[in-house]
């Protein structure tokens, strides 16, 4: 039905569309003669406001904000404008217990609009002319002409009317949008962020001229284009546009839709990260959208499917993490975009009409994911229990590798590399520069020890022999996308001089955790600049991701305006000129490197792992044995040649916590080579194992439900530990620095057990400092905002609970009246689905609620309210609430900022890792059959009932013990021979991982070891090509060889299994032949493995002071069908074993019999006649012999000795064969 004006007519179609079913508003207003606009910030009334036209009693209903055939708005809505009086006392109280000000500069004289289009105008026109009562020049304004006045006099009859026109909401937003964005084009906004929920209001002249009717009518449409383009989806361009006409056409979809504002948002920060796999937070979930979502159905075994312009496949928010290291492990770099405001902040601010604010605030790789907490106890039997197949520990390195040609012959081009690696996990840093070969043998070398998840490699400018050695390592292709390691490849490298002038910028800024600005609160970090490395000056001089200054704790100016002199050099404590010099001191490669790692980390907000001199250490030093990756593959020092797992490995043993597993993986890797750091290690072990006393059952304690301190404190330092992490931490750092006095003086016999008691205690004091300042209870339910024991340690979170207690008192206040009003006196608040403060309502009381009341949710026995003033003061509760939230964390990473420059908690942790390696080689020493090594100055090795330690440990039966000698006595080189399957291998190996034990300072599986320390352990064995490389199996024998002929000395222990065998026999003789003789001129001690008994017997005639024979024993018994039955015994026998009984091998094998007897069948032929020949050869020797002694032609006796010694070689082959 048409409503009826107050006339009795019936209204036009136009206000019966804007007609809409509400409460009415609840507080009265009087209008006087100059109505002014009262934005204020509250929600909308429920009842109607009445007028003051001369009647009292009259009501007025939701009137259209304003038109254009009127110059006086008569009502507003009072979320966004009210009508008031000049008179003062005609405001309405009502919100007088608000503790927001008024926004004195928010109210506007309503100007006399142009004329309108006959399709009329939705909004009110409006100026910022200031009245004679405000500050500025005063204008004089004609009054209304009686045109104006008339229609306005029908819009207020029209108003007035029972059921009259209702106010359109979105209207009024946008008339308070245009009234702030005027003020804020004028320069006259200067009200507070509290002042939309004040009360008090001055009227503001409305008598506006003619001569300024147009002028502000044009701005009024001006301030419309403006907020059209700024509250769409997506802007247009303003030029040109007029009102209906000219607007920009929207982007079609491929689906043909329009893009929404969140696809918007996704193609925007996607352009700028193309190679990273988004996930976007949209209210509980994480969606994929486009050829991500696709690829994430794949690997994550979830549904991907159409949704509008994009393919979309979403996982819940709490299995984020879970989806994320999937996917990192195989490869991917993956960013998580986040809501960086929430709903409280965000009704309240300039986008409260657009869609959440989403960045890219996380940022993932496998070498980069420094997410999970260090909280859970790593014993080894309850936390990744070492079992046949585990996989070997990963280091999770990063590693940023440069290169320099020097030069040199096409194949043999020499080439100088620089090599940076950190683990974001621990922060440690090695870096090396090295000359290396073609074959890149030293880089491999490295890459095996650091083991990285993660390579950093310039895009060009690798010779192609480094990227063969990396593709091989990495084992894919140039992306890295489907390998175990993953590549990232950098645009551009900088130049020296611009990488040091970067890193000084960077070492000389303070190493503090920035803070989150403010309404990105709950988020991990702030946006993430993903801009390509390269070696601009823009860049350089823009190091840190985009993070605002005023809010940043590290920011260059302190709380009081000072300049912050405690800057952080490349080491604590170092004055900036000294860390300039301390990087100089780098090479240039190293500097560059380094560059490049830390730009890239700063993406990730990990640059902090550079900051401490101590998290520095060089690949090469002369105090360490340099394992080559050839001997770490072999002797299977990390991992095993089955399976690749750490199961029967030698890193495979127990230690109690994580730290002490990553240190005995390092001890492993690179012994040492100073006796006296030996003896100490060696000692230590030796005094735990037989002292039980009272300190030492102390000491064994500290190992005990130990975190990962140094892990925990490296998260600590990136700003990214929990409160409950956090206590833990220093629960077990005040246990630490309290469990051995200062004075407790000489307490062990072991000089490095007693150097650690006295390192414990400096941290007592600083642990008990920091955990003093924290209320653990509160820690651990997480609770940020109740950390601190002293509430005045941070004014601002205390100053925050105080509004909030002042809105909860006033909340509790304004009960008493409820309970007046529904006439129950026991009522309280109830909380039902997270909504608070819900007044709840029997429905036989329904009569008594107001109407002005909200309602919420109701059952079928009662319903739940909302009041006006609860809205109010819940809706600044929860403001206050998000501005705890956010200054608490602030606070807590200010906190944990003071924890990190406290590197010697680090320091100290790092003792914990060498009790734990000590306890557990100690109880490798508990074994029986274990003895303590004997080191001497001379270059020998002396092994007494020697066995393989992983072997015996893997077998029921009983390992056969050897023994060997290596001295100037009993010679350096041992030529080993024996049959197939006699345990030749395995007991070369035994003997490098003896040797490889005793310089780590363990005990070793032998009755008795005396040995001199060996500078390197160098092995050749096995059998393998190299596809991949462009490598036969015998090319890959001869590279390694000739790696270890370049690099030997005579302290070097060098294995070379079967060299030569890849070839042909008279090459293969002739190569093994010329390698030994090489090898046993130098002098170290050699185990050369060869089934070439002719090389042993020769060379150990030429040189029987160096080399000499052994094998491996066996049994031969002749079977009744004249075949031979081989037992072997695997003990290691001085001689010369004359057949390697491949055939019995094969019988071992499982060759079919028919087969077994044909080769033996070859095998006898073979053999008489290569007999014949040799007697066919004896014969003309001794003839031509004879001969020439009848015919007097002999030159001289020294040929006659030459023949002779033939004749009698001969003569030896042939009884052997026969």
């Amino acid at each position: 039905m048409t409503p009826k004006s107050a006339e009795g007519k019936a209204q036009s179609s136009l206000h019966s569309f804007f007609k809409r079913k509400s409460p009415p508003l609840s507080s009265p207003t009087r209008n006087g003669d100059d109505p002014v606009i009262d934005l204020t910030g509250s929600p909308p009334p429920a009842k109607r406001s009445k007028l003051n036209d001369g009647r009292d009693d009259t009501k007025i209903s939701h009137a259209q904000t304003s038109s254009s055939y009127f110059s006086k708005p008569t009502s507003t809505s009072t979320q966004t404008f009210r009508a008031v009086t000049s008179d003062p006392n005609s405001i309405p109280r009502q919100r007088a217990a608000s503790s927001s000000t008024s926004l004195e500069s928010y109210r506007l004289p309503q100007v006399t609009p142009s004329q309108p289009a006959k399709s009329g105008t939705a909004f009110g026109t409006y100026t910022l002319v200031q009245s004679s009562s405000e500050a500025g020049p005063s204008t004089n304004r004609p009054s209304p002409t009686p045109e104006q006045r008339a229609r306005h006099e029908a819009w207020q009859a029209k108003v007035l009317a029972p059921g009259g026109i209702i106010r359109r909401r979105r209207s009024l937003a946008l008339d308070e949008a245009a009234a702030a964005e005027l003020r804020r084009e004028a320069g006259l906004d200067t009200a507070t962020p509290d002042a939309e929920d004040g009360e008090s209001t001055t009227p503001i002249s409305d008598d506006p001229g003619k001569e300024e009717a147009e002028e502000r009518s044009r701005a009024a449409e001006s301030v419309g284009k403006k907020l059209a383009a700024k509250y769409a989806a997506k802007g247009v361009d303003e030029k040109g546009k007029g009102k209906g006409k000219g607007k920009k056409k929207e982007e079609i979809g491929p689906s043909g839709l329009t893009y929404t504002p969140l696809e918007k948002q996704f193609m925007e920060i996607k352009e700028r990260n193309e190679d990273v796999l988004l996930l976007m937070e949209v209210g509980y979930k994480y969606k994929f959208h486009g050829e991500d979502a696709k690829i994430a159905a794949k690997e994550l075994g979830i549904v991907a499917f159409p949704s509008r312009n994009f393919y979309t496949a979403s996982i819940p928010t709490h299995r984020l993490h879970i989806h994320v290291k999937k996917l990192i492990s195989l490869g991917y770099k993956v960013g998580v975009i986040t809501q960086t405001e929430t709903a409280a902040l965000k009704k309240v601010g300039d986008n409260r009409n657009a869609p959440f604010t989403r960045e890219l605030t996380h940022l993932f790789t496998s070498a980069t994911y420094v997410e999970e907490p260090s909280l859970p106890s790593s014993s080894t039997s309850l936390d990744q229990p070492v079992l046949p197949g585990s996989a070997a520990p990963a280091t999770n390195a990063l590693v940023a590798i440069v290169e320099q040609g020097m030069g040199g012959m096409a194949y043999d081009e020499r080439t100088r590399i620089g090599l940076v690696s950190v683990v974001p996990e621990t922060g440690e840093v090695v870096w090396d520069e090295f000359d290396d070969s073609q074959v890149r043998s030293e880089l491999e070398t490295r890459l095996t020890h650091l083991q990285p998840a993660e390579l950093l490699l310039p895009k060009d400018g690798l010779s192609k022999a480094t990227e063969k050695v990396l593709s091989h390592i990495a084992g894919t292709t140039k992306t890295g996308s489907s390998g175990t390691v993953r590549v990232e490849r950098i645009e551009s490298i900088m130049t020296y001089d611009k990488a040091l002038d970067y890193l000084t910028k960077f070492y000389n800024r303070k190493n503090t955790i920035s803070p989150k600005t403010p309404g990105t609160y709950g988020k991990a970090s702030q946006h993430v600049d993903l801009t390509s490395i390269s070696d601009g000056e823009e860049e350089m001089a823009s190091p840190v991701p985009t993070i605002e200054a005023e809010h940043d704790i590290g920011s260059e100016k302190d709380r009081d305006g000072e300049p912050n002199v405690d800057e952080m050099a490349l080491a604590s404590g170092l004055e900036a000129g000294e860390a300039v010099l301390a990087l100089v001191d780098f090479p240039k490669q190293i500097v560059i490197a380094l560059a490049i790692a830390v730009k890239y980390m700063k993406a990730f907000k990990l640059e902090n792992a550079f900051r401490h001199r101590s998290s520095f250490t060089k690949f090469i030093n002369r105090a360490h044995m340099l394992l080559s990756s050839n001997t770490l593959n072999n002797l299977e020092i990390y991992r095993n040649q089955t399976d690749g797992g750490i199961y029967g490995s030698l890193l495979w043993r127990d230690c109690k916590t994580r730290m002490g597993r990553r240190l005995l993986r390092e001890w492993i890797g690179r012994p040492l080579l100073d006796v006296a750091a030996l003896r100490a290690r060696t000692d230590a072990i030796e005094e735990i194992m037989e002292n039980n006393t009272y300190h030492m059952e102390k000491l064994r304690s500290l190992l005990v439900n130990m975190p990962d301190l140094v892990k925990g404190l490296t998260r600590v330092q990136y700003g990214k530990a929990l409160p409950t992490e956090l206590a833990t931490i220093l629960v077990g750092l005040v246990r630490i620095g309290s469990e051995f006095r200062p004075d407790e003086g000489e307490v062990f016999k072991s000089t490095l057990l007693n150097n650690i008691l006295k390192t414990l205690p400096k941290i007592r004091d600083t642990s008990r400092g920091f955990l003093n300042a924290l209320n653990i209870k509160e820690a651990r339910e997480n609770n940020e905002a109740s950390l601190w024991t002293d509430p005045d340690k941070y004014l601002d979170i205390q100053d925050a609970k105080d509004c909030i207690s002042i809105c909860e008192s006033e909340l509790q206040e304004h009960l008493k009246e409820i309970r007046r009003i529904v006439k129950r006196p026991a009522l309280n608040y109830v909380t039902v689905s997270a909504i608070e403060y819900l007044v709840e309502v029997p429905v036989r009381d329904a009569k008594l609620v107001p109407a002005r009341w909200v309602k919420i949710s109701a059952t079928k026995s009662v319903n739940r309210y909302h009041t006006p003033d609860i809205l109010r003061i819940n809706k600044e509760r929860e403001q206050h609430k998000e501005t705890l939230a956010a200054v608490s964390h602030k606070a807590f990473l200010s906190f944990q900022s003071d924890i990190s420059e406290c590197h010697d908690l680090v320091v100290v942790s790092k003792q914990i890792a060498v009790i734990d390696c000590l306890m557990s080689l100690a109880q490798v020493a508990a074994a029986s059959g274990y003895c303590k090594p004997k080191f001497v100055a001379e270059p020998e090795l002396r092994i007494r009932a020697g066995r393989h330690p992983m072997v015996e440990m893997l077998r029921d039966d009983a390992y056969v013990p050897f023994e060997i000698d290596f001295s100037e006595k009993d010679g350096t080189s041992k030529v080993i021979t024996g049959p197939n399957m006699a345990g030749k291998s395995s007991c070369v190996r035994a003997v490098a991982l003896i040797v490889c034990m005793a310089q780590i300072g363990s005990f070793v599986p032998a009755s008795s070891v005396t040995l001199g320390v060996h500078d390197a352990v160098q092995t050749r064995m096995g059998a393998s090509d190299e596809i991949g490389r462009g490598k036969s199996t015998f090319m890959v024998e001869l590279s390694e060889t000739s790696d270890i002929l370049r690099t030997i000395t005579p302290r070097t222990l060098v294995i070379l299994d079967e060299l030569g065998r890849g070839t042909s026999t008279y090459d293969g003789v002739a190569i093994a032949y010329a390698t030994l003789s090489y090898v046993a001129g130098i002098g170290c001690n050699t185990l050369f493995v060869t089934h070439y008994p002719m090389v042993a017997e020769e060379l150990a005639r030429e040189k029987p002071d160096q080399i000499s024979n052994w094998h491996m024993g066996f049994e031969e018994v002749k079977l009744p069908d004249g075949s031979a039955e081989i037992t072997f015994l695997y003990q290691l026998k001085r001689g010369l074993a004359e057949a390697s009984f491949g055939v019995w091998c094969a019988r071992l094998a499982g060759l079919p019999r028919s087969i077994l007897e044909t080769a033996q069948t070859r095998a006898d032929y073979l053999k008489h006649e290569t007999k014949q020949r040799l007697l066919s050869a004896l014969t003309r020797r001794t003839e031509k012999m004879l001969r020439d002694l009848k015919e007097h032609e002999v030159a001289s006796p020294k040929e006659v000795l030459r023949n002779v010694g033939l004749l009698y070689k001969a003569l030896g082959l042939v009884t052997r064969n026969g």
